[in-house]
């Protein structure tokens, strides 16, 4: 009977806890405004056009805002301001990326010329006190102090790296960070601070299903486990990483570009005139100069209909039909109609 009463109770709280709910929301630009606002899924307005620079929305639920007499600040769904426990900072400028704002609940803030960390609730809960910062990754930051670098986690405790004649250490993937010396080799850390793969390498790539890019000092390159050891012996000369979700990595091969998978086979997709790197199992090609996107068996799923496109990201696609942006899903469904001066990606707040 006991056993009984507690399998009834837990049947019960699955059934009466709420799922987890999830807004998915995009910067939207509508015709004849210099100014961004946010649309949900169904095209309409959470937060009006009024922002000449605004940014994407992280999970966490809040967006980066730029105003000259304002500074930055950070806005929610609602459009209301996120109160912060200090003001007049500034935020990091990531090349290609624009303004950086929170990543796993942490972003990096520049106040009187020193960094630091506000968390969600807009507390600074790791003080300004740092020459360098990276952004958050797998719950650890890196920091530099002078010549001395440091792993932060979210509560600002610090693990020296002591490793001699660092120069540079980069964000943390699968538990490896790339660190380069002065005398400008390559090598991995673990999140102890310690040196996992020693640094013998001209540049490095990140690790990705237990799998990073190296080149030698031969100038050709090959990929590494974790170990250091090599799964696939140097004898290539552009690479990228290998993608998680379809386990393939865009090389060049000779002058043009192709799919290396982790047995080493190479694949091609000649139907497509531009070769691009997956993202949630599709990629984006041209044919006949129009844009569609392809999956990891060298597919067409959406047909090449579209005049631009960007990447998929949260199962959706922002694509161009004319002069006009809109938004489809993996099936290249319309979830939104072109309607919009520019759509930048679908983002998801938890």
């Amino acid at each position: 009977m006991r056993k009984l009463n507690l399998l009834t109770l837990t049947l019960l709280l699955l059934i009466t806890t709420p799922s987890i709910a999830q807004t998915y929301i995009i910067q939207a630009k509508p015709w004849d405004s210099k100014e961004w606002g946010y649309i949900n899924l169904d095209g309409e307005y959470l937060i009006h056009p009024q922002f000449r620079k605004c940014y994407e929305f992280s999970e966490s639920g809040y967006a980066p805002i730029y105003e000259k007499k304002k500074g930055y600040y950070f806005i929610n769904i609602k459009g209301e301001k996120l109160p912060t426990e200090i003001t007049n900072f500034k935020l990091k400028q990531m090349f290609g990326f624009g303004t950086q704002g929170f990543k796993e609940g942490m972003v990096p803030v520049l106040v009187k010329e020193k960094w630091g960390f506000l968390n969600k609730t807009g507390k600074l809960v790791i003080q300004p006190k740092y020459d360098k910062v990276s952004r958050f990754e797998e719950g650890y930051s890196i920091a530099k102090t002078g010549e001395q670098f440091f792993i932060l986690d979210k509560i600002g405790n610090e693990t020296l790296v002591q490793v001699p004649n660092i120069v540079d250490i980069r964000v943390f993937s699968e538990g490896m960070a790339p660190f380069k010396t002065k005398d400008g080799y390559y090598g991995f850390i673990g999140t102890d601070g310690t040196v996992k793969i020693e640094a013998q390498f001209l540049s490095v790539g990140y690790f990705n299903i237990g799998v990073a890019w190296a080149k030698t000092k031969y100038e050709t390159i090959g990929y590494l486990d974790i170990s250091g050891e090599w799964i696939m012996q140097p004898q290539f000369f552009t690479v990228n990483d290998f993608d998680p979700e379809t386990k393939l990595a865009k090389i060049k091969q000779g002058d043009k570009w192709v799919y290396l998978t982790l047995n080493g086979d190479i694949i091609e997709f000649k139907e497509s005139d531009v070769i691009s790197e997956f993202y949630q199992g599709l990629a984006k090609g041209k044919k006949f100069n129009k844009f569609g996107f392809y999956n990891s068996n060298m597919e067409w799923v959406i047909e090449p209909r579209f005049d631009s496109v960007r990447n998929f990201k949260n199962g959706y696609a922002a694509v161009k039909q004319g002069d006009k942006w809109g938004i489809i899903d993996k099936k290249g469904n319309w979830i939104i109609e072109p309607t919009y001066a520019a759509l930048k990606d679908v983002e998801k707040i938890i």
